[in-house]
């Protein structure tokens, strides 16, 4: 994994001509991986969506179809936990705030995400001052996944998940080799 941070990673620092040839083996890498998702490919979809959110708020350049097919893919495994991710993902720039669908959030069940970000929200304000400093913005950042989620429900967003997930996965490529 670390060989990977090096090669394709996002750096602020490298010269626009580096950072545009990561962002190309990036996209390459993504589209392998959407076209024969494996259980096991979970932690390096999380990475690759880390380094896509890093270049969209560094450079606020138009979203493409990589962090777009990312954040279906990281919700393709259905994990409460990868909510955040997908809200920062939402998050990265004007153009993923239009962009990322509320329904991505929801693929891991609206109750399951519901019920890790408000435990998110109430196990941070419990902890001692130390614990509670740095992870401020990650209460800030449940609570507003929270209120989208909300939002989502209260819109219809989710009266047919089915539909939308199937229609997702066509339109990103997506394509399982097991149970994800």
């Amino acid at each position: 994994m670390r060989q990977a941070q090096e090669m394709i990673g996002f750096d602020s620092t490298l010269l626009a001509t580096e950072q545009s040839r990561r962002a190309e083996q990036r996209a390459q890498l993504v589209a392998t991986l959407a076209a024969d998702i494996r259980p096991t490919d979970r932690p390096l979809a999380r990475w690759l969506l880390t380094q896509e959110v890093a270049a969209h708020q560094a450079q606020d350049q138009d979203a493409g179809e990589t962090l777009y097919t990312l954040v279906a893919l990281l919700a393709r495994f259905g994990q409460p936990e990868d909510a955040l991710l997908i809200w920062q993902a939402r998050q990265a720039n004007s153009q993923t705030q239009v962009g990322v669908d509320v329904e991505q959030m929801a693929r891991a069940g609206v109750d399951h995400v519901r019920a890790y970000l408000i435990h998110l929200i109430q196990q941070t304000q419990q902890g001692d001052s130390a614990q509670r400093e740095p992870a401020a913005q990650a209460v800030e950042d449940a609570r507003e996944a929270l209120a989208w989620l909300d939002e989502g429900a209260a819109l219809g967003a989710f009266d047919d998940l089915p539909g939308y997930f199937a229609w997702a996965d066509e339109r990103f490529g997506l394509y399982t080799s097991g149970p994800t």
